[in-house]
């Protein structure tokens, strides 16, 4: 295959890049990025998708570091002297791209999935907000099933009849329900099965008959070998063996006398059988173990048919086993589809979808043809040009299907020799279908990861047997050697120790044990970050300088492990000899005792007081190791000591407090840590692992304040959800957290974790735990073309087949992480008593050819040594060495390391409040440019920028007082069409409280209760169900959403329970029922209508957005070279209440409602108050959300799409209006309550937009602390 290059890169031809590890795909996912936009497609046209989040966020940060490259330097590729400097023109649409990085269309299959749906809702057939579900959850429908449905079946009767234990049968076929309606995915448009269902039938061997077929063999006194000829397979292979050029053949095997015998002899045995004979096919007669059988068609089918006829004296046997086992398969066959259809209506009915329903919803809505072209489709094709797919081997059948299916270029970038996440979905016979299809591909071939010695050893390592299929297993990986860079300042220096160069691959004795190995790696480690001089005994090289060598610390190094399980032995070896080390991706991180005391800490730092209720957060947060109180102390906590403002930890926590109210969370962590010295206490080699989990998750925890924006109440939730979440992999959580700890420390991490990642020495402790055998089913498996679900012996064989060869890839990832040295072991778990376990032949085999290879070479040429064992384990030697020739010369030469003296632990703590100093500094200064409604609404009613540019001089105010105006919030939207029904005499627009109305509560919590419930409520439903308040008031599901939302805000809804339902009921119901007038762009119709006229799908809460207020500029504007630094990106951000949609004259009209809980004065609600308290409080908040709401309506109707409106067109076509509820003032048929507006044009609604942005450009003065 051709290897890469960017000239002949043409992206008018879909392309398959195969990249192998260390080639740098990354990099040549930047290159091709960079050419498109050179060819002039805008970043936003360019979908990129990858296969977790946080490789999406490094995509992401790369493509920036690229285009920001190309703007210095006038070229993509600086290494290439024959590229043309670019022009003006060119760099200009890099310079547009720069500033389109955050929001380029970078994504997660998942996220593009979420993204499309919810952009393309209507085209997509789905309501505009579903909530998510685990697929698990389909167990309360089996067992309504079970209890419901099934209860008079016959087949279900009888399963029930036969079982040994009723309740052992329900668990069973729960599980098996469960586990193949979370990977069934129903039919596509054509009625047929996405994935294949497998029918049941009666199995032997690789055979299968009917059940009647085998019922009749059953009832014959004799079988023979003419029954036999029912097995097709069986019966075809000794046709082979009876071929003329086969019959005289001979055969081996030690059993026999002879230790051989002719075919002719066996066929003879074959034919003369008989149930009723004694066993003729015994080792002496036939052979045990066949030998030296040749790998071609005669020889696959003596090994079938010899182990075949090894089972014929138990073939009844077998036989009744699979006629008892028959009505289960049957009964899960016939009801696998009826539930996957039932468990999709329930998702859809309650608005809700798991992970693989979005990639279900989007599949079915771009294949859909039911009206033509699939509008999903059509609008996918309009938002993007081009689609790159990073990590293709980890694609499935339904994701390629999506993208074959839109984009007419696609560009995949993949390794299917690193496909090792099937247990996610991913399929690499998907990639070999694809790259046939795509029918033109490149290869990346130089490994720029490694030192040549491991790109040699690797090459030798996979050359021959380690990717060679298993019997009856297709060939899906071909290897192809890795070229080292030959380029000046791309060849690695060679790993040396004690100065000499040494053998990259470090290889067990054979029949180690897990122990011993553990133990010699962990002496190995000791031993090469020891030092000797200026110089660690083991030096590798330099990534800022490959050619030059550099020292070794203990984060070097990375243990690699197939399980967790694999990582104890290791482990407690480290923990015996002092070595620190730290387990990367843990996903107990957020379950740990770690976690735990930071959100008791954080939730003392958020209580406005310790009195009453509230004294048990201090009590909680005493007894963290941030204070280290004891339980036998706690008393103390309870004192009258504790109520003194003075107390010294009471005024840590008011001091942490103040700084959470200023939002400076950053310098609030460095306080916590400085002022409770816990560092101090947790630095000590023992305790180095809790210490980085207690920074791991202080580090996350601020980084999601700033982020968020939200507070530490928000915070807390988020955390207890973390930490009450139990992954399914070792994998997800870990990206939640950064890659490793500040502190020096080993690596420890699943194979799975350790994609994408590099480490200079790998010690593989993967293999002594033997492959999980599959389980009870359901087995997914593939057959040529199809993809099926069993629950046989066959498809339970394919499907070990197939983990089989993927577990050959796992190990293919675990090796090529290491850049400098590898080392191996050779367990004595893999051998048995006369040879190797058949799981691990493919490494014995390897291993023994690399050794092989490796012995023709000369001696300075070396790539493999011996690990030698240890003739004595001493680990407190290795822990006192760990102090003295590590630790200790580290700090004594450059201050990092452990920490052993209080000088040393001041430095560390010094050098923290620097970096977390400057973390602040950045993290303050971005968070300053984003805005909300309310800090906008606080910028009003005081100076602006003057409309010649300059600011407010803050050392002389009187000098620009002349020079700026003085806006009010009102004074923001002047021009606002007042569209509220007219004042009608006949309506009384008082509300008049009676004394428990009185009572009901205000405030912000009950407002919060309110919401949720009108965010709860499926509006159409409401009103079918609810056509009178007394309806309302005695539906069980109105009042079980009321208490419920009280209590979750915590308003005592016990003590006042008739009462509050009863209010709380009478605002919803008069709210869902007021009448609204009907808005279309600029003008009003005649009509009116009620919320409960809108369709569940027709209406989402809680719409989030997120508007640019930066100054626009032409697209091929080139930044000036002094403003380009200084560009600030500046955002507003928010949650619009509720949008929904409704269809006036054949036209599709967008609106938007909040829900107001206010009590206006003197409880008048006439249409004057409701237009005054807007005016007042809520103008910039109307503009903002219906400025936003055009731009989000431009993806749908604006240029390009089919429609091709402008903003005015999209205003007058498709806007309809804004809506304020003021819920305690509505009453059901009536307009009460209602406002309503629009705006004559939308030149009037950018206009009063003009002036919101002249608000978020205010600068905000800051006074700084004494």
């Amino acid at each position: 295959m051709e290897n890469f290059s960017l000239n002949k890169f043409d992206p008018s031809q879909s392309l398959f890049i195969e990249a192998s590890a260390g080639t740098g795909k990354t990099y040549t996912i930047q290159l091709m990025v960079s050419k498109l936009i050179k060819l002039g497609t805008p970043l936003k046209k360019i979908l990129i998708v990858t296969y977790t989040e946080k490789a999406a966020g490094e995509l992401k940060d790369r493509i920036r570091k690229k285009i920001d490259e190309v703007l210095i330097n006038r070229k993509i590729d600086k290494s290439d002297d024959s590229e043309e400097p670019l022009s003006d023109a060119k760099i200009a649409l890099f310079t547009k791209a720069y500033q389109d990085v955050d929001n380029a269309a970078i994504f997660t299959i998942h996220s593009f999935c979420q993204k499309a749906l919810k952009e393309f809702a209507y085209d997509a057939g789905r309501p505009f907000n579903m909530s998510m579900i685990d697929d698990k959850e389909v167990n309360d429908l089996i067992e309504k099933f079970i209890r419901d449905n099934w209860s008079e079946d016959e087949e279900f009767k009888a399963l029930l009849v036969n079982a040994e234990k009723t309740s052992s049968l329900i668990n069973k076929l729960k599980d098996l329900f469960t586990k193949a309606i979370n990977v069934y995915k129903g039919k596509n448009d054509n009625g047929e099965e996405i994935i294949k269902l497998e029918s049941p039938s009666i199995e032997w061997g690789e055979d299968c008959i009917s059940k009647e077929e085998a019922e009749a063999l059953l009832e014959k006194d004799i079988v023979d070998f003419e029954s036999l000829k029912k097995f097709k397979k069986f019966y075809s292979n000794v046709q082979i063996l009876e071929k003329d050029e086969n019959k005289d053949k001979i055969y081996y095997s030690e059993e026999i006398s002879s230790g051989e015998k002719a075919i002719s002899d066996l066929l003879n045995t074959i034919h003369t059988w008989d149930s009723s004979t004694k066993n003729p096919f015994t080792p002496t007669k036939i052979g045990k173990n066949i030998t030296d059988v040749p790998n071609d068609e005669f020889g696959n089918a003596l090994k079938y048919v010899h182990e075949r006829i090894s089972k014929l004296s138990k073939i009844k046997e077998a036989l009744q086993e699979e006629l008892d086992s028959y009505p289960l398969k049957k009964f899960l066959f016939d009801h696998i589809p009826e539930l996957f259809d039932e468990w999709q209506k329930y998702k859809t009915d309650m608005k809700a979808q798991s992970f693989n329903d979005m990639i279900l919803s989007v599949h079915q809505a771009v294949l859909d043809k039911s009206k033509g072209e699939s509008p999903l489709k059509t609008r996918l094709r309009a938002q993007y040009t081009y689609a790159i797919i990073d990590e293709f081997q980890d694609t499935n059948q339904l994701q390629w299907d999506i993208f074959s299916a839109v984009f007419d270029k696609i560009f995949v970038v993949g390794d299917p020799k690193q496909s090792i996440y099937s247990f996610q979905g991913a399929d690499v016979n998907v990639y070999q279908k694809a790259i046939q299809k795509i029918n033109n591909g490149m290869s990346l071939k130089t490994n720029f990861r490694s030192t040549k010695g491991i790109i040699d050893g690797c090459n030798d390592l996979f050359n021959d047997s380690f990717f060679k299929p298993y019997e009856g297993s297709p060939k899906l990986v071909d290897f192809e050697s890795s070229l080292s860079p030959d380029k000046e300042g791309q060849v690695k220096a060679l790993p040396q120790i004690n100065g000499k160069e040494v053998a990259p691959i470090w290889i067990s004795q054979q029949n180690i044990d897990e122990i011993d190995f553990a133990q010699a790696t962990v002496q190995k480690i000791v031993e090469w970050c020891s030092f000797v001089g200026d110089k660690t005994v083991l030096q590798v090289f330099d990534k800022k300088d490959c050619t030059k060598l550099r020292n070794v610390s203990f984060k070097d190094f990375a243990v690699l492990a197939r399980t967790r399980s694999e990582m104890d032995e290791i482990e407690d070896a480290m923990r015996a000899a002092g070595v620190p080390f730290s387990r990367y991706k843990d996903s107990n991180l957020f379950s740990s005792r770690e976690c735990t005391e930071w959100i008791a800490l954080f939730k003392a730092i958020d209580a406005p007081d310790f009195s009453a209720w509230n004294r048990r957060l201090l009590s909680e947060a005493l007894i963290t190791d941030f204070f280290r109180i004891s339980y036998q102390e706690i008393e103390y906590v309870e004192s009258e000591a504790f109520d003194d403002p003075e107390n010294p930890v009471r005024k840590k926590i008011n001091s942490w407090h103040e700084l959470v109210q200023k939002r400076r969370y950053a310098e609030m962590l460095e306080r916590i840590y400085s002022d409770t010295q816990i560092e101090e206490r947790l630095t000590e080699i023992s305790k180095l692992q809790n210490l980085a989990k207690l920074r791991q998750i202080g580090n996350y925890a601020v980084e999601y304040l700033y982020n968020h924006n939200c507070s530490i109440e928000d915070l807390v939730r988020h955390l207890e959800a973390l930490a009450s979440y139990n992954a399914g992999t070792d994998d997800e959580d870990g990206n939640l957290i950064e890659k490793s700890t500040d502190y020096d420390a080993v690596q420890i991490m699943t194979i799975h974790a350790s994609k994408g990642l590099e480490f200079p020495i790998v010690i593989s402790v993967a293999g002594f735990k033997q492959k999980i055998k599959t389980d009870s089913g359901p087995f997914l498996y593939h057959d040529k073309d199809e993809i099926r679900l069993g629950f046989g012996s066959i498809a339970k064989k394919r499907r070990a087949q197939e983990e089989l060869e993927e577990w050959k890839r796992l190990f293919y990832v675990d090796f090529t992480r290491a850049s400098s040295i590898l080392i191996l072991p050779r367990y004595e778990k893999w051998y048995g008593k006369d040879n190797v376990k058949e799981e691990f032949k493919f490494l014995e085999s390897s291993i023994n050819e690399l050794i092989k290879a490796d012995e023709k070479r000369d001696s300075d040429k070396k790539l493999t040594t011996v690990l030698p064992k240890l003739e004595k384990w001493e680990p407190k030697k290795l822990s006192d060495d760990v102090k003295t020739k590590i630790l200790k010369p580290l700090n004594e030469k450059s201050g990092a390391g452990a920490v052993l003296t209080s000088e040393e632990i001041a430095q560390n703590i010094a050098q923290q409040k620097i970096n977390m100093a400057s973390l602040q500094k950045k993290l303050a200064g971005a968070s300053i440019m984003q805005h909300s409604y309310s800090t906008l609404s606080g910028k009003a009613d005081s100076q602006i920028e003057s409309d010649d540019g300059n600011r407010p001089d803050r050392d002389d105010e009187e000098k620009t007082a002349a020079k700026t105006s003085t806006v009010k919030i009102r004074d923001i939207d002047t021009e606002a069409k007042n569209c509220t029904t007219a004042f009608n005499p006949k309506l009384n627009y008082q509300t008049n409280l009676n004394e428990t109305a009185k009572k009901f509560p205000r405030g912000s919590h009950a407002g919060n209760a309110l919401h949720r419930i009108f965010e709860n409520t499926k509006f159409k439903q409401f009103g079918e169900e609810n056509s009178t308040f007394e309806q309302a008031l005695a539906n069980p599901k109105t009042i079980n959403l009321i208490e419920e939302e009280f209590k979750r805000e915590s308003l005592p809804i016990w003590n006042h329970r008739e009462a509050w339902l009863d209010i709380a009921t009478h605002y919803t119901w008069n709210t869902l029922n007021a009448r609204l007038p009907e808005i279309a762009g600029s003008t009003t119709t005649s009509e009116t209508f009620a919320l409960t006229d809108i369709p569940e799908n027709d209406h989402m809460p809680e719409v989030q957005f997120n508007q640019d207020a930066s100054e626009e500029t032409d697209e091929n504007q080139a930044i000036s070279e002094t403003s380009a630094s200084d560009i600030l990106r500046r955002f507003c951000k928010g949650f619009i209440d509720l949008l929904f949609v409704r269809t006036v004259n054949s036209q599709k009209y967008y609106s938007i409602l909040d829900w107001k809980s206010d009590m206006l004065e003197n409880n008048v609600y006439t249409p004057e108050a409701l237009k005054e308290k807007v005016d007042n409080d809520y103008s910039i908040q109307r503009v903002l959300y219906s400025y936003c709401l055009i731009q989000w309506l431009k993806q749908f109707y604006g240029k390009g799409t089919t429609e091709n409106l402008s903003e005015a067109e999209i205003f007058e076509k498709h806007f309809g209006g804004i809506y304020y509820a003021f819920i305690r003032g509505t009453e059901g048929g009536t307009p009460k309550g209602i406002y309503a507006q629009t705006w004559n044009s939308f030149g009037e609604l950018e206009k009063a937009y003009q002036k919101v942005k002249d608000l978020m450009s205010k600068p905000s003065i800051v006074k700084e602390e004494k």
